[in-house]
């Protein structure tokens, strides 16, 4: 019985590993192009080949974007770690400039499935 439940063991052991070897690697994301972007201090920034999927905080908050990336981009008011992605949200899709007025956003989520 005992060498029953060691071969078993070996065997599933065997199985799982064979598994995550053939399993693909999971390819970290990320938008093609730049985000160029206008921040309140009248700087201009540019973010180049920003993550796809997560969302980050913009270093400075933004008066204006032009989205020179392969995806949307959805930029929202809140900012730090509990609040980001958070607040009023504008989506800008790929290949397409914006200019608020009072909207002023502090993060962003490029690609589909933004919170």
């Amino acid at each position: 019985m005992k060498s029953r439940r060691k071969t078993s063991r070996i065997l599933l052991t065997a199985c799982a590993a064979f598994a995550l070897a053939a399993a693909p690697a999971a390819d970290a994301q990320a938008a093609s192009g730049r985000l160029d972007y206008d921040a309140t201090d009248g700087t201009h920034n540019v973010i180049a080949n920003p993550p796809d999927g997560v969302c980050i905080d913009l270093p400075k908050t933004a008066v204006g974007v032009d989205n020179q990336t392969d995806t949307q981009v959805t930029l929202y008011t809140g900012k730090g770690q509990t609040a980001r992605c958070t607040g009023a949200k504008e989506v800008v899709p790929r290949n397409t400039g914006i200019t608020w007025g009072n909207y002023r956003p502090n993060s962003m989520w490029f690609g589909p499935g933004a919170p």
